[in-house]
C-alpha cells in the first residue's frame, strides 16, 4: 500500500440475536447512518502520526514507528497498545502494511461511549485498507462473533450466524410498518462487551435455545406489523433474561406504555422501544433524563 487512503465504516446494531449468536444463533443486525472515516496519507518518514476526533474533539493521538511499531509518543498508553495490536495482527497476513510513514487522521460520528462500535469500524477500515482478513483479526484481538463486522460495509440490515469458523450474512429488511415505530434510548451506561461475552462463556446453552432465538430472530424479520414485532422481542427479551439470570428491562420503566429491549451487552448502551405513539415514548425517555433517542429511520441505513 503505497497511496492515499479514504473511506468511511459504519457502526452498528443488533436487535436480536445478543450473546446467543457466539453459540451459533441467527442474528439480526443494522448497519448505521452513524460511523467512522479513515484518511491514510503517505508521509515519506519512518513514523505513523496518528489522530482521532470524534463530536468532542480530538480523543486519541499517538506516533509509532512505523518499522517496529514501537510507541514513540501519545498520551494513552492503552489506546496505543490496542492500536500496535490491530496493526501487528493486520501484518501476519500484510507484512508491508504501513511499513513506512504514514499520516492517519480517523473521525467518529458519535460518542466513543455509545458502543455503536468505535472499535471494530477501525479494525473495519485497516482491513481493508491492508486488503487484510477482518475477521482473523478481530479473533485475535477483540474477539466476538464479527457481526459488527458484517454491518461496517452493508447498505442493509443483515441476518447473521457463525458456522464454525464460517460467517454468513445474508441482506434482509424490516417492513416500514415495523421500523415506523422503533426508537433506540442510550441509556447512560457503557458497557465492555468483551468481559460480558466472557461471562456468558461459561454458561449452558443446549442447542434447542439457539434454535429459539434463531426462530425468533425471523419472526422479526417476517413481522408485518410492529404490534407483531414488538411481541416477538417481548419474547426474545424474557427468554434472554432467563438465560443470563437477570431481570428484564423492562422492570425498570413500568410506566411506559410499550415493549423494550436490551441490545448488546445487557445493561448498558443502548436499549430499543417500540411503542404506537412514538413521540409520546420519546418524551418519556427523554423527561427521565435518556438520550440521545434515535428513530429507526434517523439511524439505520
Amino acid at each position: 500500500m503505497a497511496k492515499e487512503y479514504q473511506r468511511k465504516a459504519n457502526g452498528k446494531f443488533m436487535i436480536t440475536g445478543e450473546y446467543v449468536v457466539l453459540r451459533g444463533a441467527e442474528a439480526l443486525a443494522v448497519p448505521l447512518r452513524l460511523g467512522q472515516q479513515a484518511l491514510l496519507v503517505p508521509n515519506g518518514g519512518a513514523a505513523i502520526y496518528w489522530e482521532s476526533f470524534a463530536p468532542g474533539g480530538k480523543w486519541f493521538e499517538t506516533a509509532l514507528h512505523a518499522e517496529t511499531l514501537e510507541v514513540l509518543a501519545g498520551a494513552d498508553a492503552e489506546k496505543s497498545a490496542r492500536l500496535v495490536r490491530i496493526l501487528g495482527e493486520i501484518r501476519r497476513q500484510v507484512p508491508g502494511f504501513l511499513r513506512e510513514g504514514w499520516w492517519v487522521r480517523t473521525d467518529l460520528d458519535f460518542d466513543p461511549a455509545f458502543g455503536m462500535g468505535s472499535s471494530s469500524t477501525l479494525l473495519a477500515l485497516l482491513c481493508d485498507a491492508a486488503g487484510a482478513d477482518a475477521f482473523p483479526v478481530l479473533k485475535n484481538t477483540f474477539g466476538g462473533s464479527g457481526y459488527d463486522l458484517a454491518c461496517a460495509f452493508a447498505g442493509t440490515p443483515v441476518r447473521y450466524t457463525l458456522r464454525g469458523d464460517t460467517a454468513l450474512a445474508v441482506e434482509t429488511s424490516l417492513r416500514p410498518e415495523v421500523t415506523a415505530h422503533i426508537l433506540f434510548v442510550y441509556s447512560g451506561n457503557k458497557m465492555v462487551s468483551s468481559g460480558e461475552v466472557r461471562k456468558f462463556s461459561t454458561l449452558p446453552v443446549p442447542d434447542s435455545v439457539i434454535r429459539d432465538f434463531s426462530d425468533l430472530t425471523q419472526a422479526a424479520v417476517k413481522a408485518a406489523d410492529h404490534r407483531t414485532f414488538a411481541e416477538t422481542m417481548q419474547a426474545h427479551e424474557r427468554r434472554m433474561g432467563e438465560l443470563l439470570g437477570q431481570p428484564p428491562l423492562g422492570g425498570r420503566f413500568a410506566g411506559f406504555e410499550g415493549t423494550l429491549k436490551s441490545m448488546g451487552a445487557w445493561g448498558g448502551d443502548f436499549f430499543m422501544a417500540v411503542a404506537d405513539d412514538v413521540p409520546a415514548a420519546r418524551a418519556y425517555f427523554e423527561s427521565k433524563g435518556f438520550g440521545p433517542v434515535y428513530a429507526y429511520s434517523e439511524i439505520v441505513l
